[in-house]
C-alpha cells in the first residue's frame, strides 16, 4: 500500500528519535549503590491510571498536533517544540506558578502564530484546549511524588487485545536460504562485537558496530522474510529486533549480554520495561515483537549464527513470554 506524506514524515521524526536515544544510551554498569526500580508494568497506579515515561507521557499530549499532516521533518518538529511550550504553560498553571505561566503564555502564543497560523480568539480556545487536555490526562494531585521519571497518565480508552494469530506466520518456501555475502558480512559484525563485549574495547569502535548491525540487521531481515514468502506484511515485523539489538548491547546490564546467550531475566526485563517504555505505538502493534524476534532468531540459525539447539532454546522462551506479555498488556490497556 502507498504510504501518504503524513507517515513518511512520522517515521522520519522517530527515526531522528531513535538516532538521538542511540547517542545516549552507555553500556556501563550501574554505580555502586545502584537501586533497580521496578519494571515499568508493575508500577502501582492510581485506580484509572497506568505508569508511562516521561516521552511516552509527552507524545501522548502532543497527539493532536500530529494528527494533521505535516509538510516535512522541520514543521513536525516546530509542532514538537509547540507542544512542549504547551506542556509546560499547563504544568505551571496546575502548580499556580504565575510567573512562569505569563513567560509560557507568551512563547506559546508566538508559536502558535507561526506553526498554527492561529491568532485572537481561535488562539486563545486552542491553548485553553491543550491546557485542559494535559489537566486531565496527568491531573498533579495523581503524579508520583518527586524526584521521578515517570509519570501517571489517565486511561481514556479500554483496548480489547487478543491473542497474537500467529496463522499469519506462513512462509511460502520452506528450504533454508544459505548465508549470501551481506549476511556473512552482518554475522560477522554480530561475532565481532560478542567479541568486544568479552575482552572489552573502545567505545567508539563498539558503539559504530553496535549501530552498524541495528541497520544492516533490517536490510538481511527483510530480504530474508521476502525470499522466504512471508505472507503477512515483512513489513510488521522488520523494525521489531531493532529496539532489541539496542536493548541487548547498548543498554545498562550488570552481566554481559549477547544475542546468541541471552539469560532469560533479560528477555523477561525487555518485555516487562524496557519495550513499554521505548517504543511508542498502539497498545496492540506491541504484539508483533514476540513474533518477530522468533522469525529473527530463525533468521539466525539459517544464517549460520545460532545452533538447531540454540534456536529451540530461544523460541522456547519466546513462546512462554509471548503468553505472559500479553496478559502484560491486556492489564495494562483494560
Amino acid at each position: 500500500m502507498k504510504k501518504n506524506k503524513k507517515e513518511i514524515t512520522k517515521r522520519q521524526a522517530k527515526t531522528k528519535e531513535r538516532a538521538r536515544q542511540k547517542r545516549q544510551i552507555r553500556p556501563v554498569k550501574p554505580p555502586p549503590g545502584f537501586m533497580a526500580r521496578p519494571p515499568i508494568s508493575q508500577m502501582v497506579a492510581p485506580k484509572g491510571f497506568m505508569a508511562v515515561s516521561s516521552s511516552q507521557a509527552l507524545m501522548e499530549y502532543a497527539k493532536p498536533l500530529m494528527e494533521t499532516d505535516a509538510e516535512n521533518l522541520d514543521e513536525l518538529n516546530r509542532r514538537m517544540e509547540l507542544a512542549s511550550s504547551l506542556w509546560n504553560l499547563a504544568v505551571s498553571r496546575q502548580k499556580d506558578k504565575q510567573q512562569e505561566y505569563s513567560r509560557w503564555l507568551e512563547k506559546v502564543k508566538a508559536s502558535a502564530k507561526k506553526v498554527l497560523n492561529l491568532d485572537g480568539a481561535a488562539r486563545d480556545r486552542y491553548i485553553a484546549g491543550m491546557i485542559e487536555r494535559q489537566v486531565h490526562l496527568f491531573p498533579e494531585e495523581m503524579q508520583p511524588a518527586p524526584p521521578s521519571m515517570f509519570m501517571h497518565m489517565r486511561k481514556d480508552v479500554s483496548h480489547l487485545i487478543p491473542p497474537f494469530d500467529n496463522g499469519r506466520i506462513r512462509f511460502r518456501v520452506d528450504a533454508v536460504i544459505p548465508p549470501d555475502e551481506e549476511d556473512l558480512r552482518l554475522i560477522g559484525k554480530i561475532e565481532a562485537l560478542d567479541d568486544h563485549i568479552q575482552r572489552g574495547s573502545d567505545y567508539d569502535t563498539y558503539e559504530k558496530l553496535a549501530l552498524a548491525i541495528e541497520d544492516d540487521s533490517k536490510t538481511c531481515f527483510r530480504k530474508w522474510l521476502i525470499a522466504k514468502g512471508l505472507e503477512d506484511n515483512p513489513e510488521q515485523y522488520v523494525h521489531c529486533p531493532e529496539i532489541y539489538l539496542t536493548f541487548l548491547y547498548r543498554y545498562v546490564h550488570a552481566d554481559p549480554v549477547l544475542l546468541k546467550s541471552v539469560p532469560n531475566q533479560y528477555i523477561i526485563e525487555f518485555f516487562e520495561d524496557f519495550l513499554l517504555r521505548k517504543m511508542i505505538c498502539k497498545p496492540v502493534e506491541y504484539l508483533y515483537w514476540p513474533p518477530s524476534l522468533k522469525l529473527f532468531y530463525r533468521f539466525l540459525n539459517e544464517k549460520d549464527y545460532l545452533s538447531a539447539n540454540e534456536t529451540a532454546h530461544f523460541l522456547g522462551g519466546l513462546d512462554a513470554m509471548e503468553k505472559h506479555f500479553l496478559e502484560i498488556l491486556q492489564e495494562r490497556y483494560h
